[in-house]
């Protein structure tokens, strides 16, 4: 386990708008801050879609990273994620979500996010944290997937 305490910053509200690209945006609002390092405690809204990692059937060997990902379209839901420099300083948004298809019961879906198009409205609070600065970098004991670890 790796800990630290967090010096807080500037705290931001996002409110993302029809077919916006979630990641992007915020990547591109966290660059243009000069935002290296932050945390998103509160991410909700709706998606047109949702492109987690994950797969219809059971894995070869639950122990390795899947190479699959899902999609599910016209969906509501709650997110979390982190914000770091990965390697080469640049700006890494990591989210995982819980996502309800609305036309399934609200069926459930949940896992890392690769891509998602807001629907309606989305809505990210945005956390700046100055010290320590935070990076993404590959850990070979997590099967070489980047992991935060603090400077």
């Amino acid at each position: 386990m790796h800990s630290a305490e967090l010096t807080a910053g500037r705290r931001f509200l996002l409110v993302l708008e029809p077919g916006e690209d979630l990641l992007a945006e915020i990547t591109a609002f966290c660059t243009r801050e000069g935002i290296g390092s932050a945390l998103m405690p509160v991410l909700f809204g709706a998606f047109r879609s949702v492109r987690l990692i994950g797969a219809e059937g059971a894995p070869a060997d639950p122990e390795l990273p899947l190479p699959e990902s899902i999609e599910v379209t016209y969906v509501e839901g709650t997110a979390q994620g982190s914000v770091a420099r990965g390697p080469e300083g640049d700006v890494r948004v990591h989210v995982h979500a819980a996502v309800g298809r609305k036309d399934q019961g609200a069926l459930a879906y949940a896992g890392h996010v690769l891509d998602a198009r807001v629907h309606y409205t989305t809505e990210v609070l945005v956390e700046e944290v100055l010290e320590p600065p935070f990076r993404s970098v590959p850990v070979q004991a997590s099967f070489g997937i980047p992991c935060l670890r603090f400077e």
